[in-house]
């Protein structure tokens, strides 16, 4: 009988697929499809159960979300220029759920559970079929090493990246969510563009284009990943010239690939063209987040206690420090890994909202982990041939970050780690402790909640920093009228569609992170089947308002009354953003108001 030999990556795949499956088998939800991931997955409910493709009435989701409370708001539904409503998200994860969606649907029915797209089959469907992208990842990330190192360095390679890395977290209990197949193509990418520039066959071209299209359905800046294979080879003038050849050569494969690409982003761009009567257009309308490209978030978004990459998870200095080791090791191939990584990393650390919600250290980054860990590969393959109080020192360093991961990720799960809201008093009264204390939670940092509704509970340790005023008393507009005391007033009517407005920048008011506002004003219906007026409050840019909210004047009557509202401020994107306060006359009727005033509140030192 022959001996059977496994070799050590492989049992450290193994031992990481059972980790991944094993795990995420244990912890599945009733609502798996929340949050951001409802907004991934709308358009399979939306088209083959609720009949509603194109999204043209979103009723339906409004109803299961009051009823399952799967979201705060439904940001996941953006508009047209028209203001209709339209996906806010790419269809790219929808169609790599759809296999999983319609396995679930057809449980749902033999189990007798409602076909409705949120029941327990279609949660468990979905979770399986994220757990296959996950092993596909795994698989080819463990073929992209062992092209370039030995078999040990790729297992210890393997082991750290899912046992001491935030991988643990995202792609297991999150692995619905977009880094899980944005790591999954990167590898595929990867070991595609390997395959084709050594033998040059059409599969593995269509594979590399297909991947591409499909990484920038799931996030559109992905598609900087066509460097890879672009500059695969490109390491000076003359092997440039040569790419140029080679591509020229193959010609008709690039021509069936780009083929193949468009048939991909099909769906896509037509519904973009039904919706809005464009090829291409920008769903995400959000003011307050976006790229920040000249003010980078480089220190918050590495070493911040709130989601700082090397500090929640410091293993991987030992990639950062390989990137080194890569350029020197990967002549032809470094060029095209490091520029995609480049400005990867640049457009992560750009985006506003650098802390990416609730994940574990810094979320996105997980996507460029396969070209970090040929980079660690490297290293790690320096280090194993030096001296041996040097490899001693950095297998200890590599247990410890590992035990020092795992221990974090339970507090993150045990509710002691605040996925939001961690200062660095809290992080360190809350450092390896199994508890912490409500002395403790006072060290965190503001409470926002999701729905825009907070109150202004503790005014005590706020102090009034400035008040404005708007009583109509020096106005001479044809609306404003004075009554029998000689009082001012505006009279809003049909015509009249907003009051008059103040607005303040941000950066006059405060430096510090939030404010708190509250707004008042006096209000008189001409009739008691007057519709109800509306003060809005939200902060104000060049392309739009964010940390919008408006508060419908629900007690209006016939007789003067004082209505009251406050207001958080949200996340502030720049200084210059004002603070913008008005009535609206939404509905077009008749009412009367006076004395517009906010007062705003600054914490105290």
């Amino acid at each position: 009988m022959k001996n059977i030999s496994i070799s050590l990556s492989t049992l450290a795949l193994v031992l990481s697929i059972l980790f991944v499956v094993g795990y995420r088998s244990a912890n599945v939800s009733e609502k798996e499809t929340s949050w951001d991931v409802l907004g991934y997955y709308l358009p399979l409910p939306a088209t083959f159960i609720y009949e509603d493709a194109l999204l043209e009435n979103p009723t339906w989701i409004k109803d299961i979300n009051e009823e399952k409370q799967l979201t705060g708001t439904l940001y996941q539904i953006s508009t047209n220029d028209e203001g209709e409503p339209i996906y806010f998200f790419l269809l790219g994860m929808a169609i790599l759920y759809l296999p999983f969606f319609l396995i679930g649907h057809g449980a749902a029915y033999i189990t007798g559970f409602p076909p409705d797209g949120f029941s327990l089959p279609y949660q468990y469907a979905m979770v399986f079929g994220a757990m296959v992208f996950t092993i596909i990842g795994l698989i080819y990330l463990r073929k992209i090493l062992n092209h370039y190192l030995p078999d040990k360095i790729t297992a210890a390679v393997i082991l750290i990246v899912v046992f001491a890395t935030n991988y643990s977290h995202h792609l297991t209990l999150k692995n619905l969510e977009t880094v899980n197949v944005l790591f999954m193509f990167v590898c595929l990418i990867i070991w595609n563009t390997i395959r084709w520039h050594q033998d040059f066959k059409i599969k593995n071209l269509i594979a590399i284009g297909s991947f591409i299209t499909l990484m920038a359905m799931v996030k559109p800046s992905e598609i900087m990943i066509v460097f890879v294979p672009l500059l695969w080879g490109v390491f000076s003038k003359k092997t440039f010239y040569e790419k140029l050849n080679i591509i020229k050569q193959y010609r008709v494969q690039f021509v069936v690939a780009i083929v193949c690409c468009l048939l991909l982003a099909l769906p896509q761009m037509t519904y973009w063209f039904v919706r809005t009567g464009h090829l291409f257009y920008d769903s995400y309308k959000n003011p307050g987040v976006g790229l920040d490209v000249f003010s980078p978030y480089l220190i918050q978004s590495l070493f911040s206690y709130k989601k700082g990459w090397l500090i929640y998870t410091p293993v991987m200095i030992l990639a950062v420090v390989g990137l080194f080791h890569l350029w020197i090791n990967l002549k032809t191939e470094r060029l095209a890994l490091l520029v995609y990584f480049l400005i990867a990393f640049y457009i992560i650390i750009s985006w506003t909202e650098w802390w990416y919600g609730a994940g574990f250290s810094n979320r996105p980054l997980i996507t460029v982990y396969p070209i970090l860990a040929i980079a660690m590969g490297f290293l790690l393959l320096k280090i194993s041939k030096s001296k041996f109080w040097i490899k001693t020192s950095v297998v200890v360093f590599v247990f410890v970050a590992m035990f020092f991961n795992q221990f974090q990720w339970w507090q993150l799960r045990a509710g002691i780690l605040e996925p939001y809201r961690t200062t660095k008093e809290y992080y360190w009264a809350s450092f390896l402790a199994t508890s912490v204390t409500q002395e403790d939670k006072e060290k965190l940092s503001l409470y926002r909640d999701f729905d825009g509704n907070q109150t202004f509970n503790d005014i005590e340790n706020y102090e009034l920093i400035k008040t404005v005023s708007l009583d109509f008393e020096d106005s001479n507009e044809e609306n404003v009228k004075t009554d029998s005391t000689n009082n001012k007033f505006a009279k809003l009517s049909p015509e009249i569609e907003y009051s008059k407005t103040i607005e303040i920048p941000y950066r006059e008011l405060t430096s510090k992170d939030h404010l708190w506002v509250r707004v008042s004003v006096d209000c008189k219906l001409q009739r008691e089947d007057s519709k109800k007026p509306v003060v809005v409050i939200s902060m104000e840019r060049k392309n739009g308002a964010y940390g919008y909210t408006g508060k419908e004047i629900k007690e209006a009557s016939v007789t003067w009354s004082n209505f009251q509202f406050d207001y958080l401020t949200p996340p502030i994107r720049e200084g210059k953003d004002k603070l913008k306060v008005f009535v609206w006359n939404m509905e077009k009727s008749n009412f009367d108001m006076d004395n517009l005033k906010i007062e705003i509140f600054e914490k105290k030192n």
